[in-house]
């Protein structure tokens, strides 16, 4: 028997042994196939210029053959002596592997009979150990070996041999003269030339090609001559082209045969008429020349633009100084500039015309294409090589030249050249100070701050401003000398207008620029309101008023009603419609006209209903409501005069009764206000309390359940909100779509910029250039449009958020936009193809971000607004408390010699005022977003309408407090602003843990929906299964393409058990919890009111019967005792297991909505009953005693 280690060497030595073979094999091979190569090609070559005899031809012939032979001899025993013994091939490998210290030489001594007889002097366990340890050593240097005879470098040695014969082959078979010297070396027996003496020279012909011909000037040619009769070696192209120096120019040869020869020469660039002919040495004759015969290349010069000079005359009302351009071309300049373009040729020309172009066609579309038309072709006048013309900017376009000399020879592919005209922008207005709708008293300076631009001058800049029945007043803010940034500020004092409470002054804004050729832009702003309110009003809180009731039953008045605030935008509205009336048509305007009256009658009925409660109200008080119910009896005939205008579309006539019944209406609630004051003066504690009820109750009159929510009259085109949407975002996708194809051109250009000439890249990069240009101000009017859009959606009362300058402000959902229009520009902008194809891909990449947004925005859930509000709730406070602590500072620093003149006048306190509008600005946005929750929430949900509903209850006296601080700040009241400040932050406290009592994370789930949920999952993958082992079964058990494998129908089932354990662990929590968890009393008490569908006596049964946590537990029983065998063999134990599952899901299902159905029912079971409607039921029986008592009296 072999031992396996004597096995493992010989195997180990046999392999090397092949592979050393096939090393040597291949090498021998790629010797002798080169050495056989060179000594035929050496063979060729000795023939060839030896040109011997028959009997030298025999004699190398039978050289060859023989050194041919020897290499065969050499080859055939150089492989038969190959072959080598194990101890040769174990010298080989220790030469070459020092590291085995000769163990294999060592171990190839003993045989393998001697391991098993022994031998004399050496025990057998030693040979074992020998070669066991060759063994291991041959492993470890495994790669060493195989580098010995590396096969690779034998098969590289291979390729060469044969690669030297291939080019021997090539050289023999590609020369004429070596491959006949080859065949008559081989085959030296053909008959011997007979060589004709005293033959007559043969007839010598040179053609040349393209002979005399007109070329112009600069392009290149091909000379191309071909010798007939003769086969020369080489030919001269001789050229001259200033009648005096002949240049010699080595042609190309093209091919060659025993009687003929062809040769070409390119020349590059022919500047000059140029003479040429060809000529050779003719063989065998000394000095013997051959010519052919001369012909002449004509240059001539196609017109041709050399430079552009243009001068430019600007309109009167841009204030720009004349100037001219030199070698221009391109035009950039306002619309109504006069041009004068020079243009001067390479050459005399005989008429040349400017030929117009629309400006971006290829982006354009057809639409676009029609609507606009190019300016007819303008000839020019021309005087030798200089043409003149001149034409107005009126749009944007492209113009070439084209032109014609007096050989009637015609410009050739034109550059473009472009026309931009700037368009005359409108003025552009910022109301800086108040910015908004404003409370004001009657003895109050409101001071206005504005500023107003454009962008070449303005004619006109007027503040108007006036009270409802008296003259309106103009301030003209206008400088003598044109300018073009004002800013405006003017001080109204309303002692001198000599208003009331119940009063309001309204103010507009009127700008006009200098455009003197289509006529001054007019520029009209919204129009803004000064309310006069009550001056105790404003610090009755301060005060205290009457006893405890009545000191925090103040606490409502600085709010305006919602009739006050649906007649305000009724009136903005109109105003809007009057201003746009010229812009939009008849259709529209007649459609926005509609609502606005619809608007208005709807108001009307509002005021009616108030007057209706009003009027019930005088039978159990006194008659102090009087005057409030004839002001709104009063507005309301204004009202019906405002909609029967607005129904004959005098939408102007219609301002004047919209803006009497907005009077009639404060003063029915300045009548209000001096009503409670009087009540708290007089009614003590709880007085006080009733009178602010009452005051409660008025509001909820204005408001008539949140009327203040229905702001389609804000914006009259607010219909068409979400077509519009879908508009903008149509017109996203087909931007990004164009900048897409845009971008791969630029690409495309940056690839191709080194096969073109730099005309033809400027070319097209002017051509790309304009197109990004054109699609740059696209996106820009888009992100514009957006912006409005989104600035008119998100203003929670029409005015208050209103930018009167008609220009958006940047917003964040716009930012992506904008960024990418402005990439664009700089894309447009850049000389360079590459850098322009890298700033378009970032623009592209922003216009598909800006898409992702539009997406996310649509996609907004309650949740998320819910979790934004506790973020804003705590951000509020946050900007609360640095308000505070600066307001603070500011009363510590404030001098006491100061007036209250100065102190309003501070810089610093200026900013801490924007400081507090801004936090108003903030309370009113978490207030939208708050009704947005009630409105758009799930009536599933009670917990989160509930706790939203209650913040917003919390906002009302925030809200009112805030306004307070305001006006008290603004007349340079800081300490006592300090304390009112102090009690923002408080109440922001308690607004900011509700706000976050909002996220759905913080707040846990019903358990029993849960558990629903995971039966309903349940059953869908036990169906799932179910039908995957039908499938496998009707498959003979095997699995087929799409079929999952049995071990992963055991995973799934292995999750479904999981699955089934999960809810038998929920029902187990919702059994032992009971009422033990928060609420559990209340939720006891729902549960009993279903005891009777689930049990006798209301107990719940822990024994299965028909409640959910027995069918839990048994369906988690069955679904664990079988496996997925037993499934497969018997598909029906499916039908067993899915009927529980069914019902314990429609189980769950039915309690979780019976829980609901009770928290409903219930949940005003825990709320406390408030104290002020308790005082004011105490207050009603009280009265009603007092009147019974007067009548038996009387009686």
């Amino acid at each position: 028997m072999t031992h396996p280690t004597f096995a493992s060497l010989h195997v180990t030595l046999d392999e090397l042994r092949r592979r050393r073979s096939t090393f040597f094999i291949l090498r021998q091979l790629s010797l002798f196939c080169a050495a056989s190569a060179l000594l035929i090609f050496g063979f060729a070559m000795l023939f060839s210029s030896l040109q011997p005899g028959p009997v030298v031809s025999l004699l190398l012939l039978a050289v060859l053959s023989a050194g041919i032979g020897l290499l065969c001899w050499r080859l055939i025993g150089v492989l038969r002596s190959r072959h080598a013994t194990f101890q040769r091939l174990a010298h080989y490998v220790e030469d070459h592997i020092p590291d085995l210290e000769q163990r294999l030489l060592t171990s190839l001594e003993f045989t393998e009979d001697e391991l098993r007889f022994g031998r004399r002097g050496v025990s057998q366990q030693f040979i074992a150990q020998l070669w066991q340890d060759a063994e291991r050593h041959m492993v470890r240097q495994q790669e060493e070996m195989e580098a010995i005879t590396p096969v690779g470098r034998s098969r590289v040695g291979l390729a060469s041999g044969f690669a030297a014969v291939l080019a021997v082959s090539v050289v023999l078979f590609t020369s004429d003269s070596l491959k006949d010297s080859l065949g008559n070396l081989l085959w030296p027996f053909e008959d011997a030339e007979i060589i004709v003496v005293g033959e007559p020279p043969p007839n010598i012909e040179i053609s040349l090609e393209p002979g005399d011909v007109q070329l112009q000037r600069g392009d290149g040619l091909t000379v191309a001559a071909r010798v007939t009769g003769a086969a020369p070696e080489a030919l001269t192209l001789r050229l001259q082209d200033d009648n005096v120096n002949w240049r010699d120019m080595p042609m190309r040869q093209d091919g060659r045969g025993s009687d003929s020869a062809s040769f070409s020469y390119f020349i590059p660039s022919l500047r000059e008429d140029t003479v040429y002919y060809v000529t050779f040495n003719q063989a065998g004759s000394q000095g013997s020349a051959r010519n052919s015969q001369q012909f002449r290349i004509s240059v001539y010069d196609l017109p041709r633009v050399e430079q552009i000079d243009v001068a430019f005359d600007y309109p009167e009302y841009t204030g720009m100084e004349d100037f001219v351009d030199e070698d221009g071309g391109d035009l950039i300049a306002p619309v109504g500039t006069e041009v004068e373009v020079s243009v001067t040729f390479n050459k005399a020309i005989a008429e040349a015309r400017l030929e117009f172009a629309q400006a971006f066609e290829e982006s354009a579309g057809e639409d676009a294409a029609g609507e606009i038309e190019a300016m007819p072709d303008l000839p020019l006048a021309i005087d030798g090589s200089v043409g003149t013309a001149s034409f107005t900017i009126g749009q944007d376009g492209v113009y070439r030249v084209q032109a014609t000399d007096n050989s009637d020879l015609s410009s050739l592919d034109p550059l473009d050249y472009y026309i931009r005209a700037i368009v005359d922008q409108p003025p552009e207005l910022a109301l800086r100070r108040p910015g908004r709708d404003q409370d004001v008293m009657p003895l109050e300076e409101v001071i206005l701050e504005i500023d107003a631009s454009d962008d070449y001058g303005l004619t006109r800049f007027d503040l108007n401003y006036s009270v409802v029945g008296q003259d309106e007043v103009v301030v003209d803010f206008l400088p003598d000398e044109r300018v073009r940034d004002v800013s405006g500020e003017q001080l109204i004092y309303l002692e001198d207008l000599e208003v009331e409470p119940g009063d309001f002054v309204s103010y507009y804004l009127t700008l006009a620029d200098n455009n003197g050729l289509e006529g001054p832009s007019e520029i009209i702003s919204d129009i803004y309101f000064l309310q006069v309110i009550p001056t105790d009003q404003e610090f009755r809180r301060g005060q205290g008023g009457g006893g405890g009731g009545g000191g925090g039953g103040g606490g409502q008045g600085g709010d305006s009603s919602a009739l006050v605030t649906i007649q305000k935008d009724i009136i903005a509205a109109t105003w809007k419609l009057k201003n746009r009336q010229n812009q939009a048509s008849p259709e529209d305007f007649a459609a926005d006209a509609e609502i606005i009256s619809e608007s208005q009658k709807e108001a009307t009925g509002r005021a009616r209903m108030s007057i209706d409660r009003l009027s019930e109200r005088l039978n159990f008080s006194d008659d102090s409501y009087d005057q409030a119910v004839q002001n709104l009896s009063l507005a309301i005939e204004q009202m019906n005069l405002a909609a029967q205008e607005l129904d004959l579309l005098q939408v102007t006539s219609a301002l004047q009764p919209e803006q009497a019944a907005l009077q009639y209406i404060l003063r029915a609630e300045a009548s209000i206000n001096r009503t409670e004051i009087s009540m708290q003066q007089r009614g003590g504690g709880g007085g006080g309390s009733a009178a602010r009820q009452e005051r409660e109750d008025l509001r909820e009159l204005f408001e008539m359940e949140l009327g203040q929510l229905e702001n389609r009259y804000e914006n009259p085109n607010s219909r068409g909100q979400s077509a519009q949407q879908q508009e903008e975002a149509n017109k996203l996708e087909e931007l990004a779509r164009r900048q897409e194809g845009l971008t791969r051109a630029q690409r495309n250009l940056a690839r191709r910029a080194d096969q073109l000439t730099e005309e033809q890249k400027r070319r097209e990069l002017e051509r790309l250039m304009r197109q990004q240009e054109q699609l740059s101000q696209e996106v820009q009017q888009l992100a514009q449009q957006m912006s409005r859009g989104q600035q008119s959606s998100s203003s929670a009362q029409g005015q208050n958020s209103q930018n009167p300058s008609g220009s958006p402000e940047p917003s964040p959902e716009t930012s992506a936009l904008r960024q990418a229009a402005q990439q664009m520009q700089e894309a447009a902008e850049s000389d360079s193809p590459s850098i322009a194809a890298a700033r378009s891909q970032k623009a592209l990449e922003n216009l598909r971000r800006q898409q992702q947004q539009l997406g996310e925005q649509a996609d907004r859930s309650v949740n998320q607004l819910a979790r934004n509000l506790g973020q804003r709730g705590q951000q509020l406070l946050d900007q609360q408390r640095e308000l505070r602590e600066a307001i603070e500072e500011a009363g510590r620093e404030m001098g006491l010699g100061q007036t209250r003149q100065s102190v309003r006048n501070d810089e610093d306190l200026q900013e801490l005022i924007e400081g507090q509008q801004r936090q108003q600005q903030d309370l009113e946005e978490i207030e939208d977003m708050l009704r947005a929750v009630i409105a758009r929430g799930s009536n599933e949900d009670q917990r989160l309408l509930s706790q939203a509903q209650e913040a917003t209850r919390e906002l009302r006296p925030i809200q009112e407090e805030m306004q307070t601080s305001n006006r008290i700040l603004r007349n340079g009241m800081v300490n006592l602003a300090v304390d009112i400040e102090q009690t923002i932050e408080e109440q922001l406290e308690g607004l900011a843990r509700s706000l976050a009592a909002l996220d759905p994370e913080r707040a846990g789930g019903n358990p029993l929906q849960q558990a629903a949920r995971n039966a309903e999952e349940l059953r869908e993958r036990l169906e799932d299964l179910e039908r995957q082992i039908l499938a496998l079964n009707e498959n003979g058990n095997e699995p087929g393409a799409g079929m999952p494998s049995v071990g992963e129908l055991r995973e799934q089932l292995q999750r479904s058990r999981q699955l089934a354990q999960q809810i038998n662990q929920q029902m187990q929590q919702q059994a032992q919890q009971g009422g033990n968890a928060p609420g559990g009393s209340r939720q006891a008490d729902q549960r009993q009111l279903g005891a009777d569908r689930y049990g006798p006596g209301g107990e719940i049964r822990t024994d299965g019967g028909n409640l959910p946590w027995g069918d839990a537990r048994s369906v988690t029983q069955q679904i664990t005792r079988q496996d997925i065998e037993d499934f497969l063999n018997q598909p029906e134990l499916f039908r067993a297991l899915l009927q529980p599952v069914i019902e314990l899901e429609g189980a769950l299902r039915a309690q979780a909505e019976l829980e609901q159905i009770n928290e409903r029912l219930y949940a005003t079971i825990e709320e406390d009953i408030p104290d002020e409607y308790r005082d004011l039921v105490q207050e009603y029986y009280r009265v009603l005693s007092e009147q019974q008592g007067t009548d038996d009296s009387s009686r």
